[in-house]
This record gives C-alpha cells, structure tokens and sequence, in this order.
C-alpha cells in the first residue's frame, strides 16, 4: 500500500487486538496501527468484541462508505461456531447447534464481500486462528459440568 491509502477492518475481538491474560481481557498495546500510520496508511478498525458474523454485517452495511478504495479486511467467525456451554453443561445428551448456522453464516460472509466489493474495496479474509484446547477447554468449563461438556464433545480434538 502506497501513501494516502486506506485499510478497513470488520471483525471481532481478534481483529480488535483483544487478548485475555490472567482472567481478563486487554487490548494489545501493539495493535495501534502507528507503524502503518508512518506510512500514510489510515486505518478504521471496526472490529467489536464478541461480535457474530450478524453483528459484523450489520456494521460493515453502516460504514460502507469507509470502504470505497480501500483494502478492507473482514476477520470473524470464531464466536460463530461457538456453542452455548452453559446448555451443554446442563443436557450433553441435547442438541446443541453453534450460535450462527453454517448456512447463514456463509451468506452473511459473502453477503460482507459482496457490500464492500459493490462499495470499490478491495477484500481480503483472514481464517481463524487455532485454539490451545486445554486452554480453551478450561476457559469454557469453568463453573459448569466439564465431564458433561467433554461427553457431548466426545473430546477436546473437537473444540
């Protein structure tokens, strides 16, 4: 990207730089952008936290002006293939379906590609990062019935 250039993020918390440590969550002091911004690259983050592939499009459709000429990123879809553990804990013999069925989930990533191609943006996608399972695992469990939770999973490789 060459000075003047613009670079527009949908997304959720990754994308927004948050990380939890010690119990908590933080932004990431490093993800500020100032390097890009030495470079003439102005950057609109519009990335929220614990935002489903919803809450992204609907964002994305209000700021579509932001888009025309820009390299405009869409980085979602983990909270969207998450479950209701809670649910889970209580009846692992239950159905228990992601928070966003796949189907809607991929019309809704396409339906982001399409609004912001239409709005002159050049899109590129990012894929989601891995999970530490244990990790994960423990985060999820916490407070409810991880045997329940691991007998619906059947084991942590599915997380």
């Amino acid at each position: 990207m060459a000075k003047g250039k613009r670079l527009v993020i949908f997304g959720d918390s990754i994308a927004k730089g948050v990380t939890y440590q010690d119990g908590r969550y933080h932004l990431c002091s490093e993800h500020n952008f100032d390097a890009l911004a030495q470079k003439g690259i102005v950057v609109s983050n519009f990335a929220k936290m614990g935002a489903c592939s919803d809450t992204v499009l609907a964002i994305a459709k209000k700021r579509l002006d932001a888009c025309e000429g820009a390299q405009v990123i869409l980085s979602f879809g983990g909270n969207d293939c998450d479950y209701d553990w809670k649910a889970i804990s209580a009846d692992p013999d239950g159905e228990h379906l992601p928070h966003t069925p796949s189907e809607r989930f991929i019309d809704g990533y396409c339906t982001a590609i399409r609004k912001a191609r239409q709005a002159g943006a050049r899109v590129a996608m990012t894929s989601l990062p891995p999970l530490e399972q244990s990790r994960y695992f423990s985060f999820i469990t916490k407070g409810l019935s991880a045997e329940n939770i691991l007998r619906w999973l059947g084991d942590t490789d599915h997380l």
